[in-house]
């Protein structure tokens, strides 16, 4: 099974989060959850309109177009076995270095 992290597909087992990171620490970031059908996105746009409104709203940068959004998701589903599945994302604004 696959994520994807800072910008890298990667193993699940090869994934971390610092321990420093706001979203760890105080909760400071937005999630989304899409679920998906037969390999297809369940109201990808209305997801993605959502995610861009919650980043938004506590002043989070949107790292990624929607296209860009779409193409990960996409590669995410590639790289899953399971045809009904979810994708969820995880958006913080890291971890301040001192």
């Amino acid at each position: 099974m696959s994520a994807y992290l800072n910008g890298k597909f990667l193993p699940l087992e090869s994934c971390t989060v610092s321990v420093l990171d706001r979203g760890f620490l105080f909760g400071d970031g937005v999630y989304e959850l899409i679920p998906c059908y037969g390999g297809k996105p369940f109201r990808l746009e209305e997801h993605l309109q959502r995610l861009k409104n919650s980043l938004s709203a506590v002043r989070i940068v949107n790292p990624y177009s929607d296209d860009r959004w779409c193409g990960m998701f996409q590669e995410l589903i590639r790289r899953l076995d399971e045809v009904d599945q979810s994708l969820s994302t995880d958006q913080t604004r890291g971890f301040d270095r001192m």
